[in-house]
């Protein structure tokens, strides 16, 4: 039996499909090369993705909250000495499906808490504590903005909904400019775009 989904929550698992669908097209040996702007890997930003989504799942599924913090989970994975932890790490003899696979698992988690969590429960974040609605909106953009940066490195074309992306910019955005392309706004509004790189950025994820 099917369940009816939250928009919010339908617009997460929309995205995250949408996403696997496009990196799927990037060949195994695709992954180690610069996502685009980024000082990352390709799979460097994937695995971000993939922590955002399962941290920001995390922030809503106890029943006691964690206060002014991330959940206390060590990030042991380091891929280069340099470079940055993670959490979540996909297999990498698994190349491209191990990759789907775990962005699929993992975006399932955020979907399913987002869904069910009770209106009043409040997850941390320093740009503002969020409910489901704020985490939903942080997930969509976290998964969309950094599945642009690594198709971009790859030139396979991209582009987040129209519907989510101004239901993402109403949310965690609000003060930002609008136009009638709201995906180049979302773009915009996180120096994604010729006239904006470069510029410092933050949403504001707090209940409204």
């Amino acid at each position: 039996m099917s369940v009816e989904l939250p928009l919010h929550a339908l617009d997460v698992r929309n995205t995250v499909q949408d996403v696997i669908d496009h990196i799927s097209q990037i060949p195994d040996d695709g992954w180690s090369i610069p996502a685009a702007r980024l000082d990352w890997s390709c799979r460097e930003t994937i695995s971000h993705v993939l922590d955002d989504l399962g941290g920001y799942a995390m922030q809503l599924s106890g029943e006691r909250g964690h206060g002014t913090a991330y959940t206390p989970l060590e990030e042991p994975k380091l891929p280069r000495p340099d470079g940055p932890t993670f959490l979540f790490w996909p297999e990498e003899g698994g190349g491209t499906r191990a990759i789907c696979e775990c962005l699929d698992a993992v975006g399932g988690l955020l979907v399913a808490v987002v869904a069910t969590a009770p209106a009043d429960r409040i997850g941390w974040h320093p740009y503002g504590d969020p409910d489901a609605t704020g985490l939903a909106a942080m997930g969509i953009a976290e998964a969309a903005l950094h599945a642009f940066d690594v198709l971009l490195a790859h030139r396979i074309a991209y582009r987040l909904d129209l519907g989510i992306a101004a239901r993402v910019l109403d949310r965690i955005f609000s003060d930002a400019s609008r136009s009638d392309d709201p995906w180049h706004d979302l773009l915009a509004a996180t120096g994604r775009t010729a006239e904006t790189r470069g510029i410092d950025w933050r949403w504001d994820s707090s209940v409204r």
